[in-house]
Parts: C-alpha cells; structure tokens; sequence
C-alpha cells in the first residue's frame, strides 16, 4: 500500500521538467497509489487534473492554539508592527515588500516591517540601506520557536507577499496568535484568508501592498475584529486536534 504526501508547486515544478519517460514513471506511481495526501482543495484538485487519479484526499496543515496563545495580544498595542516569516527571496516577495514599505512610510513614519527567516538576507539589507530604510525594516535572520512567539506579540499582523505558496505555516501560526492576515491570493491561501480575517492582493502589487500596511495601521477595529474571526477559524478548522479527528 502506498501513500504519497504533496507539499506544493516545488513538486509539480521538478514534475515539468522531467522527460517524456520519467513523467509517466511518475503517472504511474500516482495512479496506483492507495492514498495522494493534498495540502488543499485546490491542491487536490490541481492533482487530480494532472495526474488522472481518484485516491487524492485534503488534509490541511494543523497549529497548536495553545501554543500562540500568549501571542494573541490587542493590536492596538502594535498596530504600527507588522511580521514577515519565511525565507527572503524574490519568490517570497520580499523585495515587493520592501518597495510596500518604502511607499508606505511616506503617510506613517510610525510603520516598522521584521523580515524573519533565512535565505537572501544579506541581497536584503542592501536594499533597505540603499532606499534608507533602516528604521522601517528590520531584518532578523532566522528565528527559535522562544523570538517568533515575541515577534508574533509585539506585531498586529502577519505579511507573505508570496508569488506561489501551498498553506504556509506562517499564515496558520499568525492566525493562531490572532494577528491580521496580508497576503497575496495564491495557492491555497484563498481558502483560509477572506475579508473577515485578511487582506488579500494580488502578487507583484507594491502599491496594493502599501495600501494594506496603512489600513491595517489606521483601523484598529478591523484588526481587533480579524483577530477575533482568525482565533476562531484555526480552533475550528485548522488546530492539531481537528487534524487528528
């Protein structure tokens, strides 16, 4: 029996460039596969398009609410503070997020963006040095469970300007912690960030982007009301018990 777990666009990408033969290798591999494991419905669907099969079953990724639960502070302690976690890097958006913030300091000079994860750290703080940001971006490298759950606190929102995701943890973990969602309508993230919880753009829109860190910045209640509305939806639908049941 076999079961085959799919995180997202990196396979299908290493998928396409395979060889006539070794794509139908792979073919075969899915189809008699007992259980596909997708990390969305539109995953799912996406793989049962392309690989003609029947046995694909969703199973979103699942947090700990208990885990962020200190985290789930009012955000008008921090509307100002916003958090980026993930790999730095041009597929990650960073760098759209950095001309966000650029834009956006020019109506709030309160605003402070942290880049928390590996990868183009340095190709980063470049760039924010050239464009005098310094003040506005803080890049922190790679971060513990101890310095995310502090980042998470003291910050309203959660930012994955993203070109092609799966579900991100990193959305699921701010939700958890009851921060406001800004994100690009990607992979499966449609499903889980709506207007009740986020703010949805589309990928490469600095000016979108911009406009999503000033009204997170000026409306209190509305961040108040998406923390509320994100707490509930990870323990209904997305929390590590749910995953089990």
């Amino acid at each position: 029996r076999a079961i085959v777990h799919i995180h997202g666009a990196e396979y299908l990408t290493f998928y396409d460039r395979l060889n006539g033969r070794r794509k139908k290798t792979v073919d075969r591999f899915f189809q008699r596969a007992n259980l596909v494991i997708a990390l969305s419905d539109s995953w799912k669907r996406e793989l049962e398009s392309r690989f003609c099969m029947n046995a694909c079953q969703t199973l979103y990724n699942g947090v700990s609410p208990e885990a962020f639960q200190e985290a789930a502070v009012d955000p008008a302690k921090h509307r100002n503070a916003f958090l980026m976690l993930g790999r730095l890097g041009e597929r990650k958006g960073t760098y759209d997020l950095i001309d966000a913030v650029e834009l956006a300091v020019r109506q709030n000079s309160e605003l402070t963006v942290y880049l928390a994860g590996d990868g183009e750290t340095e190709k980063a703080k470049a760039l924010i040095a050239e464009k005098k940001l310094e003040k506005h971006i803080i890049v922190m490298g790679w971060i513990d469970g101890t310095k995310k759950l502090e980042l998470l606190k003291n910050t309203a929102a959660v930012i994955l300007p993203s070109y092609n995701e799966g579900l991100p943890m990193a959305i699921l973990e701010g939700m958890a912690a009851g921060k406001a969602i800004i994100s690009t309508s990607v992979g499966a993230i449609p499903e889980v960030v709506t207007t009740e919880n986020g703010i949805l753009i589309e990928p490469g829109n600095v000016s979108a982007l911009a406009e999503a860190l000033l009204r997170c910045s000026r409306d209190v209640e509305m961040l108040r009301e998406m923390s509320r509305a994100n707490m509930e939806m990870i323990e209904r639908r997305f929390s590590v018990r749910r995953m089990h049941e």
